[in-house]
């Protein structure tokens, strides 16, 4: 099931919690709009930040609206089934002994790949999740069609219009829309409106996706440095 591998919710309005950790899934958040406070710091629109497994925190959101990511997404699913149980939620009070601290990325900041009509810009890069913040102009055209065995990619649209082909379908995606590929999907997108498009595009779990970005933007494309990074490229017929 999808969920087992990540759960992505907009969520809008006024929530809170007590600090607390996950032991085994990171707990992200991608402000759209409004306060909203994460683990004390303030995150505009377009900041994003992420408490790995193990790591304590809390948010305070007036009037936000934000887009949730659990990564992998089990626990939260057996929550939104009503679970309370904490193994089960993966949810437990901050203990005395817990270390690390969030990661927080405001606008703006991010490594970034400067191409051709578009600009990514790397907002996190872990083992369970790799998430990249994506500006790209009229006329913009994603990777070939393509799929993974071992991983989703999720596309989650901020402005814009976004068109998928997903094993042959075409589906349009606009502003707010989310996309889920699951492993074994052949998919392809580009920016299908008359403006900038901007989106989030999520991989879990990470496999690394910001080194294939670094090396795809360097030039490398040759089928071993594809798999080698679950990317396999579709057969044309």
């Amino acid at each position: 099931m999808l969920g087992d591998h990540v759960t992505v919710a907009e969520r809008e309005g006024d929530h809170s919690t007590t600090p607390h950790i996950h032991r085994a899934h990171s707990d992200g958040f991608y402000v759209l709009g409004g306060e909203f406070a994460f683990a004390d710091a303030p995150l505009p629109p377009g900041s994003f930040g992420l408490a790995p497994a193990g790591v304590v925190h809390w948010f305070a959101a007036k009037g936000a609206r934000y887009v949730n990511i659990h990564a992998p997404g089990k626990a939260w699913t057996n929550r939104l089934r009503g679970s309370t149980d904490d193994e089960e939620i993966d949810s437990f009070d901050s203990p005395v002994d817990a270390s690390g601290d969030p990661l927080v990325v405001l606008p703006g900041e991010g490594e970034a790949f400067e191409g051709e009509n578009h600009t990514i810009r790397i907002k996190a890069a872990l083992p369970e999740l790799c998430l990249f913040e994506f500006d790209v102009g009229p006329g913009w055209v994603g990777p070939s069609a393509h799929l993974h065995r071992q991983h989703v990619d999720a596309v989650y649209v901020l402005d814009g219009t976004l068109a998928f082909e997903l094993d042959g379908e075409r589906q349009p995606a606009e502003q707010g829309a989310f996309v889920a590929v699951p492993p074994g999907v052949v998919h392809t997108f580009r920016n299908a409106g008359d403006d900038r498009a901007r989106f989030l595009n999520l991989h879990v779990p990470g496999l690394r996706f910001d080194e294939y970005l670094r090396r795809a933007h360097a030039g490398e494309h040759e089928r071993r440095f594809l798999e080698s990074f679950d990317v396999y490229e579709a057969e044309v017929s």
